[in-house]
């Protein structure tokens, strides 16, 4: 299956661009209702946590996951306790490593919207972001940030808003996709009141007047359950190398993060499997979008 952002007629992208915006990654909700997981606490396995980074001659590598002051290690528990639910704000909750240490954080529907979408973009948002934040080779050490989308709200907007990132309409409608030369192949799914989403995807990445030309693989798969809303487990593995604005770069990401006893399925679909279709996709949003305000949100 081949589509070509270049056969629509121009008139009707702006129209296309205003019904994916207001029907997706940029709702503005006006209540919440993230159901009743006031007081919960669960246990969680940092499984798998590798971080290989590499730009021009520097190179450094980190296991486990920060959040925000604290660090998971690979292949120890910690814990995600509820501390308070606000049906218009969202979620605020703890997460607690082995050794007691501790932090709080914030989820609501909109961050996860937001951040969920751009995330589908990460390997280019990660270069975006390494070359112009700059080699940091103590954060790196640490290992790639916590994921925090322990909770979602289950309800169906939510679960429409995952399905609609599945479809290569949502991505061909979007903004700058000439830029992009990929497959694709994702899923929304629900088994035994567990909401699935996968997603594989290849390509390049090429902006000759930037100097960029970038190859991934990207493979993501998340897992919540449909009554509660709270956060299964997800893997997360995403490799690409090339150049960004002149600087040569090369990362591989390796993330296997679960509720403790949770047999996590593997991924869906990868690499050399997939049927396979070419379309054209885009970094979602206006201007310069970086990785750390998926990772790197805090809150204030």
């Amino acid at each position: 299956m081949k589509f070509n952002i270049k056969k629509l007629s121009y008139t009707l992208i702006p129209l296309i661009l205003v019904l994916i915006i207001s029907s997706s990654s940029f709702v503005i909700k006006t209540r919440a209702a993230w159901g009743d997981i006031s007081g919960e606490s669960t246990e969680y396995l940092l499984e798998s946590s590798v971080w290989i980074v590499k730009i021009n001659s520097l190179e450094a590598s980190g296991e486990g996951a920060p959040f925000n002051e604290i660090n998971i290690d690979r292949n120890t528990r910690y814990d995600v306790d509820v501390l308070d639910v606000d049906n218009v704000w969202g979620v605020d909750f703890k997460v607690k490593n082995h050794t007691n240490a501790n932090s709080n954080g914030l989820i609501t529907t909109d961050m996860f919207f937001s951040q969920f979408s751009k995330f589908l973009y990460y390997p280019v948002e990660e270069c975006n972001r390494l070359v112009n934040s700059a080699f940091n080779k103590d954060e790196i050490n640490r290992g790639p940030l916590l994921v925090q989308w322990f909770f979602v709200e289950p309800e169906q907007d939510v679960w429409d808003f995952l399905d609609n990132l599945t479809t290569l309409e949502y991505h061909n409608a979007l903004p700058n996709s000439l830029l992009y030369d990929a497959t694709l192949e994702a899923e929304l799914e629900t088994v035994d009141n567990q909401v699935i989403f996968d997603m594989y995807m290849r390509g390049t990445y090429v902006n000759e007047s930037s100097n960029t030309s970038i190859q991934f693989d990207h493979m993501i798969k998340f897992v919540w359950d449909k009554i509660s809303g709270i956060l299964l487990g997800y893997r997360i593995a995403t490799y690409m190398y090339g150049q960004f604005q002149g600087f040569s770069i090369t990362e591989d990401l390796q993330i296997i993060n679960r509720q403790s006893g949770f047999d996590l399925p593997k991924f869906k679909f990868v690499s050399g499997f997939i049927p396979g279709f070419e379309f054209l996709i885009v970094i979602i949003g206006i201007g310069t979008i970086f990785v750390s305000s998926i990772f790197y949100s805090k809150k204030k």
